[in-house]
């Protein structure tokens, strides 16, 4: 269950004890959408074998945020709003208002809502706790904050900032392209991204490409920055940083991955990915922050 994105926010309240957490998050379990309702949101069990909320190993906890959402397409509602819009037409002689197709879809939708197939997702969460950071798997900005608006209401005085660096990743990775060495941790891949300041925002994006200096300086010099770079670390990690420090695309490479080839049953797995996972993470992203100025 390695993370495939990382947004990242350092906690600037008290510290999380695992047992408190537990207690606060039972208090919200996802509940299954009621028979009116579109959408249900609440905390799952990350590791289904264990009857806890919070999955501990060592200083690093694992939360898991479900959300339950009923799938009704527009195209459906729509056609039936116009089956019925057409009757209606018949009955009174004259077309539907603009409040009565209103109303006619509202009915639709209440209707439908009960038949709707139901679409149920997990987002996992990681609390660092000795380095107060909470970290989600998502690349989603809309699903970060509905899982930091359940956060704060299932724990009172929960307060998170998100992380941020003196320097800002789009001006390191810009110096990286125009000739600056990245630290020895790093090494640059085949992707980048870069985009001009002004109005236009022209963008020029490189995939599956070997990034030439010439040609990306060419582009910084006409007024372009860097917003996106795919970068490995130490040989053991790759993943894209954008520049608002969201980590994305994290991909374990074959020397992490042989170390969890002797675990076979589900369970193992599930422990030796959280393990290796929070293992190599904490030392990559200390090496990214240094790498960008340290901490704000």
């Amino acid at each position: 269950m390695w993370f495939k994105n990382l947004l990242i926010y350092r906690i600037t309240s008290d510290e999380l004890e695992p047992s408190k957490l537990e207690g606060a998050l039972s208090e919200y379990v996802l509940q299954d959408c009621l028979q009116l309702e579109m959408q249900s949101r609440g905390w799952m069990k990350p590791k289904e074998s264990l009857d806890q909320f919070v999955h501990q190993y060592n200083q690093h906890l694992l939360v898991a945020f479900g959300m339950e959402k009923k799938l009704l397409p527009a195209a459906v509602i729509n056609q039936y709003a116009k089956d019925r819009a057409a009757v209606m037409e018949q009955h009174q002689g004259f077309r539907p208002s603009k409040k009565q197709i209103r109303d006619i879809k509202e009915a639709v939708l209440i209707e439908l809502m009960p038949r709707a197939f139901v679409h149920r997702q997990t987002t996992y969460v990681w609390i660092d706790t000795a380095e107060k950071l909470l970290i989600i798997d998502t690349a989603n900005l809309k699903r970060a904050e509905e899982v930091i608006e359940l956060f704060i209401k299932s724990v009172p005085g929960f307060r998170i900032a998100p992380l941020e660096t003196r320097i800002s990743p789009s001006a390191v990775m810009t110096r990286w392209l125009s000739g600056d060495e990245p630290p020895v941790a790093f090494t640059i891949d085949r992707e980048c991204e870069l985009q001009s300041a002004n109005n236009e925002k022209s963008t020029v994006r490189y995939s599956h490409h070997v990034l030439d200096a010439d040609e990306t300086s060419r582009h910084i010099k006409a007024g372009k920055k860097v917003t996106r770079l795919a970068l490995t670390w130490a040989h053991k990690i790759s993943f894209v940083l954008q520049d608002n420090l969201q980590i994305k695309r994290i991909a374990p490479l074959d020397i992490v991955k042989e170390a969890a080839e002797s675990s076979e049953s589900a369970d193992d797995v599930f422990d030796s990915d959280f393990v290796l996972m929070t293992g190599e993470i904490s030392q990559l992203l200390p090496d990214l922050i240094h790498a960008l100025g340290g901490n704000n």
